[in-house]
């Protein structure tokens, strides 16, 4: 990659954090700057972006590749930005968006609300003066994951108000749900939305908490998704001891849980040892800049609450 490099909390943020949240591809609290220890005029943007089938608004992340002392990117922004269905050979072209990431830096989001198909391939074209001088092409899953409130027949209740051992923790079998996802090639990521008041929500509740890492593949095909939920809420409660969230706290009466199956080309970030994924070629399919754009295909599911007896 010709000395191109990430800092260390991009690189994490964007292994663990892409993800739909109402619809639009947010970095939530990602470091927006490129590390580049040698510019050079064959790498001039870089990409980020997780297209995802059943979002209503695609996010593509453009960043000017060269100036490693400027936080966020400039005002303006020489570049076009055109994304090409490959199997039909049309293309629209994305609206620039100047937007502020975290209070910190300001970044340019490209948007197109163009619907995406499944099973096809995509390429993204930054152009420069007219001519492409940044691509990355992927190819979106050909379905979303089938998601079950229930492994192997059995239903783990989402049971409140939670239950505590002797020494206050919330025990984990008590307090636990699964869901099983189905039908899937690569499993992209988890997170679980508590759909609380805002008094007593935390950012990690009004974020959604990632459940990637304790996902359990099966034999049989698909995954177990266990949701320690006692934990989460005991995290967020923000009271006394001994407590999680009740359940009039809630705005709506289950949690929600969102699955990503990623596309055939979706790489299989946990099985990379820690010296792999320090390499910017381990994650980086972007030719002429840096960066990653993959596709996804997301659906949810919700789990009711139900009372403890």
């Amino acid at each position: 990659m010709n000395g191109v490099n990430m800092a260390p909390s991009t690189h994490q943020c964007l292994v663990w954090g892409m993800f739909l949240l109402g619809g639009v591809f947010l970095l939530e609290g990602c470091d927006p700057t490129v590390d580049v220890l040698e510019p050079s005029e064959q790498y001039q943007y870089s990409l980020f972006a997780a297209l995802n089938v059943a979002a209503d608004t695609q996010v593509v992340r453009v960043e000017p590749i060269g100036d490693t002392t400027q936080v966020g990117s400039p005002p303006e922004l020489e570049a076009r930005v055109i994304l090409k269905n490959l199997d039909a050979g049309t293309q629209v072209r994305l609206q620039d968006t100047y937007e502020t990431v975290g209070q910190v830096a300001t970044v340019h989001n490209f948007r197109t609300t163009h619907a995406l198909q499944a099973g096809t391939s995509y390429r993204l074209i930054v152009q420069k003066e007219g001519r492409p001088v940044t691509t990355a092409t992927t190819t979106t899953p050909k379905r979303p994951p089938t998601l079950l409130h229930s492994v192997e027949g059995e239903t783990q209740p989402f049971l409140l108000p939670c239950e505590f051992d002797a020494q206050g923790n919330p025990t984990e079998r008590q307090n636990t749900f699964s869901v099983r996802a189905k039908h899937l090639d690569h499993l992209a990521a988890v997170k679980v939305y508590y759909p609380l008041g805002r008094s007593n929500s935390a950012p990690e509740g009004a974020g959604g908490i990632d459940y990637l890492d304790a996902a359990e593949h099966r034999d049989g095909g698909g995954y177990r998704l266990p949701i320690f939920y006692g934990q989460d809420l005991h995290a967020l409660f923000r009271g006394t001891e001994n407590r999680c969230v009740p359940r009039s706290a809630f705005v709506h009466p289950f949690a929600t849980v969102v699955v990503a199956a990623g596309g055939p080309d979706w790489p299989q970030w946990r099985e990379a040892s820690l010296d792999n994924l320090a390499r910017p070629d381990t994650f980086s399919n972007v030719k002429g800049g840096h960066g990653f754009v993959g596709a996804i295909y997301t659906d949810t599911v919700r789990v009711p609450i139900e009372a403890r007896e």
